[in-house]
């Protein structure tokens, strides 16, 4: 893509080509975690790391990366707390503020403007994202799959800066069996009508009609097949298994 003035409609296909081409994933995060140096990489190590290794992240390394990369194209672009354990960004465009999120792992393929009405309804991929104001600067997010909600999230619509999200940073590497991203290897990958769904060893492909189910019991087979789906290097999937066992998790035989 090339550089354009920062408008609603740069942003826009900025969002999709994002979560098209940069997975969601904790393979890095445990990388991250061991190496003990930054939990979240510059945006050149990112960069470097998306390249080399087919790395993305999780929901701070995706999306303070991104806001990075918005500053630099010239978006005026803050960050904003998803309780629990989350956070988006806050665009602001024309004296609109949009909600943006690419590190969530789900189709939220637009900006949102949280404050035009009291409700969102964003679909994708067999999901429902719902958006519900529920106070002057707090808004739900409800993510539903058949009807059922399986997780909600509260947005603090309070712009913040970078510097001011460190202890939530700290906590999400929480090396604790309460800290559920630290206990179990996720993927997310959207191309084209499908969305790739890893958690440990089973992966869902998942269209807007229907949902496969595959359960991989081989470790090499698995290998494979992840690193054909999400092209990442197969390093980081031996360590992250390693991770994993050495946390008392046990993912193949």
């Amino acid at each position: 893509m090339d550089i354009e003035p920062p408008t609603l409609n740069y942003l826009q296909r900025l969002i999709q080509q994002h979560l098209i081409r940069i997975p969601y994933e904790t393979f890095s995060k445990f990388y991250y975690f061991s190496e003990g140096e930054s939990f979240v990489p510059s945006l050149e190590t990112f960069a470097e790391n998306l390249h080399l290794k087919g790395w993305g992240g999780t929901c701070f390394t995706l999306n303070i990366n991104f806001g990075r990369l918005l500053k630099k194209l010239g978006f005026q672009c803050q960050f904003v707390r998803v309780n629990p354990g989350h956070l988006g960004l806050m665009i602001s465009i024309d004296n609109r503020k949009l909600y943006v999120d690419v590190g969530y792992g789900s189709p939220i393929m637009k900006p949102v403007e949280l404050e035009a009405r009291q409700r969102h309804l964003l679909h994708g991929f067999g999901e429902e994202i719902i958006f519900t104001q529920k106070d002057i600067r707090e808004f739900e997010v409800d993510r539903r799959s058949n009807g059922k909600s399986f997780v909600k999230k509260t947005i603090e619509w309070v712009p913040l800066e970078e510097e001011e999200l460190a202890t939530d940073i700290q906590a999400s590497y929480l090396d604790s069996d309460e800290n559920i991203t630290m206990r179990r290897i996720t993927a997310v990958r959207f191309q084209g009508n499908q969305c790739y769904f890893l958690r440990n060893e089973t992966l869902k492909v998942m269209t807007y009609r229907n949902i496969r189910e595959y359960q991989m019991k081989d470790m090499d087979k698995w290998k494979d097949i992840i690193g054909e789906v999400y092209h990442f290097d197969m390093k980081s999937l031996e360590e992250s298994i390693q991770f994993l066992q050495k946390r008392n998790i046990k993912l193949f035989p």
